[in-house]
């Protein structure tokens, strides 16, 4: 059976991804406010977009442009990184939900959160998560925008349908 390799060394980058999968454990604990069903698609997606944007920008070339810890090729720690990504939508959705935020406050929503994930990405470049080679850090910023434009707008469409219609799940109790 074939597993993904450990890494050669075990540093901050490892211990940096363990911590913040612990973290995040206890931030998909908060209180219910989303439908289930609807919590399972964001999990998804924010695994789903990330892992899309890693692969075009560091992964194919010509691009090329970071590594994710530290060797080119995919290891345990790369995918336990995917772990990291489900809180982060997660909490911004959750946020996002008991906010209500309208207009212009979307709008500076999504870019508060955007300044955020920009943050959280140089926290991940100081230990060592990502080795930037022709990336800088001013280009997550378009990068961030688009995936949490994108996450906002799949749960607001997923919030639309799911007040149209029966529960996706048909245990859930509809949101009023």
């Amino acid at each position: 059976m074939n597993m993904l390799p450990l890494p050669k060394h075990f540093d901050e980058n490892e211990w940096c991804v363990i911590i913040l999968i612990i973290l995040g454990t206890f931030l998909l604990k908060l209180p219910k406010r989303i439908p289930t069903s609807i919590t399972f698609l964001i999990l998804l997606l924010s695994i789903f977009i990330p892992k899309m944007l890693d692969q075009i920008i560091a992964s194919i070339r010509p691009y090329d442009l970071y590594r994710i810890t530290d060797t080119e090729k995919y290891e345990l720690f790369d995918l336990l990184l995917d772990l990291v990504y489900m809180p982060f939508g997660y909490v911004c959705i959750y946020l996002y939900e008991c906010l209500h935020p309208r207009n212009i406050q979307i709008a500076l929503y999504i870019l508060g959160w955007t300044f955020f994930a920009v943050g959280f990405d140089f926290l991940l470049l100081k230990m060592h998560v990502f080795n930037y080679h022709g990336w800088k850090l001013v280009y997550s910023f378009s990068t961030y925008i688009l995936a949490i434009t994108v996450l906002v707008s799949f749960y607001e469409i997923l919030l639309y349908w799911y007040k149209k219609k029966k529960p996706i799940l048909p245990s859930e109790n509809r949101i009023s």
